[in-house]
This record gives structure tokens, sequence and C-alpha cells, in this order.
């Protein structure tokens, strides 16, 4: 239908006849004889000039323009022209040119819209442009995002192709497996009372693919978690999956590090420099309290060693410069200072701590969970607080990514050094090598081959070596886990794989959705997906999820327990036959 786009136009165009498709933004009718319209489409926007001594039969095609709403589908044929020279507008990228009117034809007209996606300053609440996503998606801003997230895609693809990656979609309807968050649950008319879950990560799978001779597997992967909903998590969500056989993990780092060159330079013509900063976990812990560190900036933490109590608890002490007199009380809860002030005063000067300066000092257990601590959150508040005052400056254009590994193989459940043992990530994780004979004797000290990659305080992925041994497998199964045997049966079909010359293989995962809003500087998530769930996890504009219909649940024998007691009255098992005739 057009010959261009309203972004493929410039002064090279002057004198020449197009034809453009798009959205009416706004209407300005100056006089009786002269029509200004915007016009924009995907790719730009354009302004049309309707003149009467210009444009044939103009009284009829200016009835036509003055009562187009906004946003509604016209079909402009005309000559692109030079605008006035104290008319043009630097600003715009077609800001030196216009296109007088030929032709006006009506392709769809819009009814009044609910909100106008292109006045910033008033739009509506997040719920109602969710509830109307296609029109909040004509924001350019979300343009922009979408675009751009496509852009990092090819990217990823291209380096992918380049590095001999071999992209394999692995299946949707899984099975339920203890390995992590709540899971989706989809039931089937098959088995009545047997479900497939939908995948957490395509981690068992891709390890088939190992043992299946793929050495160099990726996919971009759909994955899906039950769990409660924030700014930077989605109930379905997209990350970037790869797997590689024979490798170390400083292998997979160096994959990872030149794909996010790759990225960096193809979206933000920015250089990143290799390798990245490498940090234990244990080091990240102590000295910034979280085992995804923003070290853009200081306020280090410190051990203090005189304070613990005992050998299972840690003392340490966080100190802000000139503190005291940038905040108040209002600013936070200061914790107590006067507690064994005696002791406190005999590290004051170890940790260089000035009269003006403010002082936090806590306590947590030796046994840390991948997590922030105390202070390690103190530290995040402490460093947006100085910044709101101007005290601390983070360049928002410093790109510090870091690898953090060497975590604990397992994690105490509780903070008693007794407690039962978990997996830190997932069984899976391949102990570090010279940690191998602890694991009969002492699993909490083992350390797994596990690396996170951090970008600025945020986890862009995570991935580890995995067990490639049964033996090792199954021993982390039954005599760490302490897994029922009903729960080892579940991934008897992985260690028996394994058994069947399956080699040293291990891969990471890194999170599509996060990456794009980091790229894209979006507060949340749901800025750079198309279609997102809301906050509490609903479908505003498709009305999902819907409750099912009585007909539905017979058939998939379900039954809906009532609230209060919990009983539920099976109903009857329908065939699809007998279902329709119900209906």
């Amino acid at each position: 239908m057009r010959t261009h786009t309203c972004g493929d136009l410039n002064s090279g165009h002057v004198n020449q006849q197009v034809r453009l498709c798009g959205w009416v933004k706004n209407i300005r009718v100056l006089s009786e004889t002269l029509v200004f319209v915007h016009l924009r489409d995907a790719y730009g926007s354009l302004q049309l000039l309707a003149e009467h001594s210009r444009m044939p039969q103009f009284a009829e095609h200016k009835r036509v323009l003055e009562q187009l709403n906004p946003d509604t589908l016209v079909d402009i044929s005309g000559t692109i022209v030079r605008r006035p020279e104290n008319m043009t507008n630097d600003a715009e990228k077609t800001g030196q040119i216009e296109l007088l009117v030929d032709k006006i034809k009506v392709l769809n007209h819009a009814e009044p819209l609910p909100f106008s996606p292109y006045i910033k300053s008033k739009l509506p609440n997040e719920e109602v442009r969710l509830a109307h996503r296609y029109l909040d998606l004509r924001r350019p801003e979300l343009q922009y995002n979408i675009r751009l997230r496509s852009k990092t895609t090819s990217a990823i693809r291209q380096f992918m192709d380049d590095n001999g990656f071999v992209d394999i979609e692995t299946p949707m309807l899984f099975k339920s497996t203890p390995e992590g968050a709540r899971e989706f649950l989809v039931p089937t008319r098959v088995d009545p009372g047997a479900c497939y879950a939908l995948p957490q990560s395509p981690q068992q799978f891709k390890q088939m693919l190992m043992a299946a001779g793929f050495d160099r597997y990726y996919q971009i992967a759909r994955c899906f978690r039950d769990e409660d909903l924030r700014a930077d998590r989605q109930p379905e969500f997209t990350q970037i999956d790869l797997e590689m056989s024979f490798v170390t993990k400083e292998d997979i780092q160096s994959v990872v590090e030149r794909l996010i060159q790759r990225i960096w330079k193809t979206i933000k013509q920015v250089d990143i420099a290799v390798p990245f900063t490498r940090m234990s976990f244990a080091e990240a812990t102590c000295k910034y309290g979280s085992d995804k560190p923003d070290t853009r900036f200081g306020l280090e933490i410190t051990q203090l060693p005189d304070l613990a109590l005992d050998e299972h608890i840690v003392a340490e002490a966080m100190v802000i410069p000139g503190g005291a007199e940038l905040f108040t009380a209002r600013d936070g809860d200061v914790l107590d200072q006067q507690q064994r002030q005696a002791k406190l005063s005999t590290v004051l000067n170890s940790i260089s701590a000035k009269s003006s300066d403010l002082l936090f000092v806590s306590e947590r257990s030796v046994h840390v969970t991948p997590a922030n601590t105390t202070l390690g959150r103190v530290r995040s508040l402490a460093a947006k607080a100085l910044q709101e005052k101007g005290a601390l400056t983070i360049p928002s254009d410093k790109y510090n990514f870091l690898w953090v590994e060497d975590f604990p193989l397992f994690t105490r459940e509780s903070d008693d050094a007794q407690g039962k043992l978990s997996a830190t990530h997932h069984p899976f994780t391949a102990p570090v090598a010279s940690d191998l004979p602890l694991l009969g004797t002492d699993p909490g000290k083992v350390h797994g081959q596990h690396y996170d990659i951090v970008l600025n305080g945020v986890e862009l992925g995570g991935g580890s070596i995995r067990v490639h041994d049964p033996a090792v497998q199954s021993y982390i199964f039954k005599d760490i886990l302490e897994l029922s045997p009903q729960v080892q049966d579940s991934f008897s079909h992985l260690v028996t794989a394994l058994g069947h010359g399956c080699p040293p293989h291990g891969g990471i995962a890194l999170g599509l959705d996060r990456l794009v809003a980091i790229l894209t500087d979006s507060a949340s998530l749901r800025d750079v997906i198309a279609f997102p769930k809301s906050a509490n996890g609903r479908d505003l504009f498709m009305r999902a999820p819907a409750v099912a219909t009585k007909e539905q649940l017979a058939e998939y024998g379900i039954c809906v327990a009532t609230p209060g007691n919990g009983s539920c009255k099976q109903p009857t098992i329908l065939t699809p036959d007998s279902a329709h005739q119900d209906k």
C-alpha cells in the first residue's frame, strides 16, 4: 500500500511523490484554507500540510480531517516539500520537510481512546494500561524497548551460530520435580489425576542433550515459576540457556564474556573489557553483604572478630564517612551503639572511624545463605540515600561485570550448625574436585563449581559444572540431601543417562528479560515484555487466568475444594463426547 515509511524520509526526497500509511497523532486547523496533521507510524513521524491553493478537492478533504479522532489510520498520498526556514524543527528527524497532501483515505476510524499513549504526564496507572496493552505498546518508550529486545536476541543467535552452538527446543510439558520453586501444573485427560508441569528451566533436558552428544546447545527458552511476583519477576520469563561438554568453568565464562561483549557492542556501541573480575562468595558476602554486590561504590563491610560471642557468630561493621552529619533519625533506625561499648571502642581504630562518621554494627550467623546480610541491605539503602543527598555519585554508564563463584555446595536450612542441608542452587551442581573427600565427612564445607554473573548489583544469570558421575549424583540425592525414595525415583532417568557415557559438562542461563531491562534502563521487567502479567500475576487484557467451567473440570477429573473446610466432591469423569452433549 505504501511507498515509504515516515522514518525513511529526509531532504533527499524533496519533490518526490510518496504514499504513507499511519496513525493521526494530532490535527491543527489554522484557518479555512490551511490544516496541519502530525502522522506517525512504527518508524517515525512526519508533518502533513493540506493547503487550499495546492490541494484538489480541499473542502472535502478538510471535512474528513476535522472529523478524525487521534490514532485514526489513514492512507495519504502527496509530494515531499521543504518547510519554510522559520518553521523547521531540528529536534525531529523529518523536521526539515513535510508532505503536501494530494489525497486522503481513512483506513480505520478510531473511537475515542481510553487514554493517550503519547502524553507521559497523563498516563493512567499500570493496571489501566495493561488492560489496554495494545494502546500502551504504542508508547515510543515501549516501542523502543521491544524493538531493542528483538535486536538483542538477533545478536545472541548470531553469536551462538558463529561459535558452533546448536539451537534445540526442549519440551514445554514436563513433569513435576522438587528442584526449585513452585511449578505450574497442567492436567491431562490421558490419566486422571496425573499432571504435566511447565518447566522452571530446561535443566535436565539440556543435560540429556550432553549425554546425547550435542556438545554445544543453546535456546532462547521460555520458563515458568508459580511464585510471588515483584518488579523484576514474572510467572513466565525468558532465559538464554546454554550447555557445553568437555569444558571447565573458565571455558563457559569465556564464552559468556564474549557474548556480553557482542551484545553491548551491538546494542550500546560500548566496548566491554574482559576477563571479568572474579570474587568468591565468601568475599562478596563478607565485604559487601551480598552475593550480587554492586562494586561501583565503596561502603565496604569490615569483620570484627573481637566482638563475636562464639564461633557460630560473625560480628561486622560498616562506616559511612561523614554520615553523622548527613543523616538524621528520620533517615532510618540507627543500630544501638551502646551495647558492648567497651569492646567496640577497641576496634574503632581498626576500621578508621572518625567522630563525624556513622557506624553500623551487626551480627549474623557464620552460615550465610545466598542473600543479603543485614549490613548488605543497609549498604544498599545507604547508597541510595547518599545519592539522593548528593553525597555519592554512582555512574549509570559504568558496567562492573563480576563473576561470583566458590559458593557452598550445600546450605543449612537453619542457623543451627547441625541443620539439615539443602542444595544451594540445584542438586546437579558438581563439587570442587579438591573438596570431594569432604562429601562423606563434612559436606557443609564442600564448595560447588557454581558461578553467578553480576552487573552493578543485579544477577544476570547463573550456571555450574554439573555432576556427571552417577555414583556421586546418587550419593548427593540419598545421603546428603536425604531425599525420599519417591523423589529419588523422579530423577532416575537422569542418573541412568549419566551412567551411559555422559561427558563432563556445564552451562549457564542468563535472564533475557532482565538483560534487556538493563540495556533499556527500564525499572520493571513489564516494560520489556510485550504482554506481561500484572503485579499479582494476571493478564488484565486477556482476563487470564479465567475460571474453568464445571464441564472442563469434570473432563479432567478436577474438583475444587470448598473454602474453609477443604472438602471436595469428586466430579463425574466425562468423555469428550458426553461433555459436549451436556453443554
